[in-house]
C-alpha cells in the first residue's frame, strides 16, 4: 500500500496543469491534476480519497463511483457535482476536479475536510477527513 501511494504522489507531481486559483489569502492555492482513472468501478456509495504531503504541499486524489464532476464527462446514470474542500473547519472551496495540490499552507498541523455535493448544491452524505503536518 505504501509503494501505492508513493506512486501516485510521483504522478501528481509530475502532472501540472496551468490553473492555479487561489484558495484562501494570498498564499494557500489549489492547482487541478489529472486524475487516474479506476481499473474496476463499484456502484456502491463511497468516498476514496488519497493524501500525501511533499515540499509542504498536499496531493490529494478522490474517487466517488457513478458521479462526475463534468457535465459532459457523465454516463446517464452517474451523478453530477462538485466537493467542498475545507481546511481546519473555516476555508471553503468548491473543487470540480477529483485530482488537485492544495500549496502555502502554513507549517503546523491541519484539518482537511472533503464533503461531495450534487450540482443542485445537495450534500451526498460523503465525507471524508484527515490530518496532516506541514514540517517545519
Amino acid at each position: 500500500m505504501g509503494k501505492g501511494i508513493v506512486a501516485i504522489a510521483m504522478v501528481l507531481m509530475v502532472a501540472n496543469s496551468a490553473l492555479q486559483p487561489v484558495f484562501a489569502g494570498p498564499e494557500v492555492e489549489i492547482e487541478p491534476v489529472p486524475v487516474m482513472q479506476a481499473d474496476q468501478q463499484d456502484t456502491e456509495k463511497t468516498f476514496d480519497v488519497k493524501h500525501v504531503v511533499n515540499e509542504g504541499n498536499v496531493y490529494v486524489e478522490s474517487y466517488i463511483p457513478a458521479f462526475s464532476f463534468y457535465a459532459n464527462q457523465h454516463q446517464d446514470k452517474d451523478i453530477q457535482g462538485y466537493l467542498k474542500l475545507r481546511i481546519n473547519g473555516k476555508d471553503e472551496k468548491d473543487i470540480h476536479q477529483a485530482a488537485f495540490i492544495i500549496k502555502g499552507l502554513e507549517q503546523g498541523e491541519h484539518t482537511i475536510e472533503l464533503e461531495a455535493y450534487d450540482e443542485n448544491d445537495r450534500a451526498l452524505g460523503l465525507k471524508e477527513t484527515f490530518s496532516i503536518t506541514i514540517p517545519e
